[in-house]
């Protein structure tokens, strides 16, 4: 099969995991994974223990959300304080902080590897690509250009990283390469359909008593064209539910006719995270969360302030109608 426009840097990297042989390595993502930063971790678990290498695969504060434990159930992941390494690769993670507090006392990394538009190259060897609708599509590409067969698992994975950051293969950021390399990884032993019901259709019950209370909470601006929805502390606490049932929500409001940014508010752990999505590009929403210290792609992109979203509100909506205004044309 041949791979529309590969990615460069392929040669390097290997060369770099090569040296690696019989060090011990740390593999490192964000707070919060999702399914394309678990999906890079459990594949470099891989390519790093094909050359030689100990690796070890970190989670910080946060667990592996449910709709992914059945990918990583045969494999271990390692808190900060317990990981003695020689070298710390980051993966997904676009920005060192994003990986935590613990990631400042850390020296510099020997890699990153990351897709996010708003990414900073913090790392001694830095493949950066904000082209691709995946980090697990440039590892995915860079295995196809060595030309290994993966098993079935790393297959599974890096599907399940494409398919997720993709929404399906429904973004503006899937190409045809981001098409071409899933049905390599299909080939390879992914299974679409049993992916697409471990991630969306298991939900449980209680996401549901979130979702609803999140629609309750829509409010419209701007003509429709801003659509923002609210998940309190309260909600989380009355439904049973946690930060990681938040995923996905915000896309709902996204499919409404007419709205042009949807966003979610949802407190955490005394302040306030917001999310926000849309289907044009041309928005530069990565430039607008930057503003709040954010970040992410065009059309999604997070950030957290230090206080209640009642009283951030009113700047809130007078800055993204001020940046819709100034990139609408």
């Amino acid at each position: 099969m041949n791979i529309i426009e590969h990615f460069s840097g392929a040669e390097s990297f290997f060369s770099i995991c090569e040296q690696l042989h019989g060090k011990r390595v740390g593999i490192w993502g964000h707070l919060h994974p999702d399914g394309d930063c678990i999906g890079v971790q459990i594949a470099m678990c891989d390519i790093l223990t094909r050359c030689g290498a100990i690796p070890l695969m970190g989670l910080v504060e946060n667990k592996v959300a449910a709709n992914l434990k059945w990918i990583v159930r045969n494999y271990e992941f390692v808190r900060p304080e317990e990981m003695v390494v020689d070298e710390y690769i980051f993966v997904d993670c676009g920005v060192i902080l994003r990986a935590g507090d613990f990631a400042k006392k850390l020296p510099k990394p020997l890699m990153s590897i990351d897709h996010h538009v708003s990414g900073e190259k913090f790392a001694q060897h830095n493949f950066f690509y904000p082209e691709s609708a995946a980090t697990c599509e440039i590892i995915a590409d860079f295995i196809e250009q060595k030309q290994w067969k993966v098993k079935e698992a790393i297959a599974t994975a890096l599907y399940v990283g494409i398919v997720t950051d993709t929404g399906k293969f429904s973004y503006s950021s899937t190409t045809a390469r981001t098409l071409a390399l899933a049905s390599k990884l299909a080939l390879q032993g992914a299974d679409p359909h049993r992916i697409f019901v471990e991630i969306y259709q298991n939900e449980p019950r209680e996401k549901f008593a979130l979702l609803q209370r999140f629609l309750a909470s829509l409010k419209f601006y701007v003509d429709g064209t801003i659509c923002v929805g609210r998940v309190t502390e309260q909600d989380f606490i009355e439904t049973g539910t946690m930060t990681d049932d938040t995923e996905g929500l915000v896309n709902f409001p996204r499919t409404i006719k007419g709205v042009r940014v949807a966003a979610i508010a949802y407190d955490r752990e005394g302040k306030t995270r917001i999310s926000l999505r849309s289907d044009d590009p041309t928005l530069r929403l990565d430039l607008f969360a930057a503003k709040f210290l954010g970040g992410g792609h065009f059309c999604a992109v997070a950030f957290t302030i230090n206080d209640s979203y009642e009283k951030f509100e009113p700047n809130f909506i007078s800055a993204l109608r001020a940046h819709l205004d100034a990139f609408s044309w």
